[in-house]
Formats: C-alpha cells, sequence, structure tokens
C-alpha cells in the first residue's frame, strides 16, 4: 500500500494540500509504525524510504521534504542516517537555490529564508534524532557551514533566532544520553511487558 501511495504521488503533476496531509500521513504511519515497536523507526524501514524518495538524486516536492520532518518529530526514535538525510537536502537547497524548500519563494542561493528556518528547527528539535530536543555536534556544524554561506545575504529573521539559539543549545550541553531509549531497548520492553 505505501508502494501504491508513493507511485500515486510520483505520478501527479500537481499537489494539492489535501494530497500531501495523506501523502505524509499515510508513509508516515508506515514507516514509524509498521514494524515492532511501535513508534521507532526501524533500519530497513529508513532506508527504504531513503532509497524511495532519492531515486533521481534529490526530493520532487515539498510533500516529500514534509515527510521526512514529520517522521522524524513523531518517532521516538529513528536512525540518524534519516536526520542527516533530511539536514542534507535542506543544506542542498539553501546551498543551491533549488529544491522543495524554494517553492513559491525567490530561488536565491546561499540565502536562508524564514521557511527553511523553521524546516530545519523541526528537524534539529525533533525526537527521532541524535540529540531529542538538543543540538548535536554534527548539526551545530551544519549551523556553522550554512551561516558561512549565507554572510551578506538577505536571511529571514527566524534564521538568525534560530542560528543562535541552535548554537547556544549545542554549547549549553543540553543533550542527555538517557533522553530517548533505542528500537532494541524499546523491543525488549514491549516484550516484557507483554
Amino acid at each position: 500500500e505505501a508502494e501504491a501511495v508513493l507511485a500515486l504521488n510520483d505520478a501527479l503533476a500537481e499537489r494539492s494540500p489535501e494530497w500531501c496531509d495523506f501523502f505524509v500521513e499515510a508513509i508516515g504511519e508506515f514507516v514509524i509504525n509498521g514494524t515492532a515497536p511501535k513508534g521507532y523507526v526501524s533500519d530497513e524501514n529508513a532506508a527504504w524510504l531513503i532509497a524511495r524518495l532519492d531515486r533521481d538524486g534529490s526530493l520532487d516536492s515539498m510533500a516529500e521534504l514534509e515527510l521526512l520532518v514529520r517522521v522524524l518529530e513523531r518517532a521516538s526514535d529513528a536512525p540518524a542516517s534519516l536526520k542527516t538525510y533530511a539536514l542534507a537536502q535542506i543544506e542542498q537547497a539553501v546551498l543551491t537555490g533549488t529544491g522543495p524548500t524554494r517553492r513559491g519563494g525567490e530561488l536565491s542561493p546561499h540565502c536562508v529564508s524564514d521557511a527553511e528556518a523553521q524546516l530545519l528547527r523541526r528537524v534539529l528539535f525533533a525526537a527521532g534524532g541524535d540529540a531529542p530536543a538538543a543540538v548535536s555536534r554534527a548539526e551545530a556544524e551544519l549551523l556553522f557551514r550554512l551561516k558561512d554561506a549565507s554572510r551578506g545575504a538577505p536571511n529571514g529573521p527566524e534564521w538568525k533566532r534560530l542560528f543562535v539559539q541552535g548554537v547556544g543549545n549545542y554549547r549549553q550541553g543540553l543533550a542527555s544520553p538517557s533522553a530517548q531509549i533505542g528500537r532494541e531497548r524499546a523491543a525488549e520492553l514491549e516484550a516484557f511487558m507483554a
């Protein structure tokens, strides 16, 4: 069923807001709750999703990017590869001025719009990542790369706020190693409770 929904999405020339909502919810449900334990993205599902979305080297629509972001927000834990992939897609859009985050906006490379900053914020502080509700070292380095690439550009006010808050979060060391349990431990606990 997930493959059929993805095939329909690929065939659409125009994606209505209703379709995008359905697409994100349906595929997200499969990726997050398709395998036990529910709420955790398996390595297999993450690899499948990345391969399916990246078949031509980039995301084709804002719906696909929203799917990645929503999966990371809703999952209790997700493989680092999924978060890394989502952040790379946003970074590529900022550096090249192309990609799904630019829909409806002006194409300007090396500029971080408010929409991109909001997507970055959602991914950086998502529950299903390396440091839930905290910024990891790799993520702080991404923020610095984007800052260097967009220096002097007409960046959105949201970007400036995110940069300061994100780097400050990393520097304060707010990440806790026990902030989340991994998929394997969740499966053990679920089996024990059953």
